[in-house]
């Protein structure tokens, strides 16, 4: 069973709840990006460069409150800032360059879904953690093979593939929590 006996069920029942939600907005995610690729991949690159200057912004805060002589912390700041206009300036430019660095993150992220799978084994739902795992080798493969001439779809298609698969790993996961809480 999912459930051990010393996790609080009124935890697990939040969990649970969380989990599902999560997995479905990641599911819904998921299926628009695999049906428009391109728009998936110019979201991303736009979401990610707002991210950076929202950093650039926050860190920038914290560097003048209490590191204002520190070079290295302005650097920061200022590499946070450039990175994040740049990928809102060239978001052609910024797919090509996150696509390299999505087929490292999935190498990552096979690693850690097979590490999760190892962690479940025997529990029921460690077999969907190694197919995600597997997933995302075989995603990681892809973006490598066809760098850069593919990046544009790629990027999109297998953010969106990624996201579904997470999204239904965790709905499942979701529910099998929800199943011990009320065992």
């Amino acid at each position: 069973m999912f459930v051990l006996n010393n996790i609080d069920k009124e935890k697990l029942k939040e969990f649970s709840t969380m989990s599902i939600i999560t997995g479905i907005l990641m599911v819904l995610a998921g299926t628009l990006a695999i049906i428009n690729p391109l728009a998936g991949s110019v979201a991303f690159v736009v979401f990610l460069g707002a991210m950076f200057i929202s950093s650039s912004i926050i860190q920038g805060y914290i560097t003048f409150k209490a590191h204002q002589k520190s070079l290295g912390a302005w650097f920061k700041v200022f590499l946070l800032f450039v990175t994040g206009v740049l990928l809102l300036i060239w978001p052609g430019s910024g797919i090509a360059a996150v696509a390299i660095l999505f087929a490292a993150y999935f190498f990552m992220d096979a690693f850690a879904s097979f590490g999760m799978a190892l962690d479940l084994k025997p529990l029921k739902g460690w077999g969907l953690a190694a197919l995600n795992g597997l997933l995302s080798l075989l995603l990681g493969i892809v973006m490598i093979v066809g760098w850069p001439f593919n990046a544009p779809f790629t990027v999109g298609i297998i953010v969106g593939i990624s996201f579904l698969m997470d999204g239904f790993v965790l709905i499942y996961l979701g529910w099998l929590a929800k199943k011990g809480a009320h065992d």
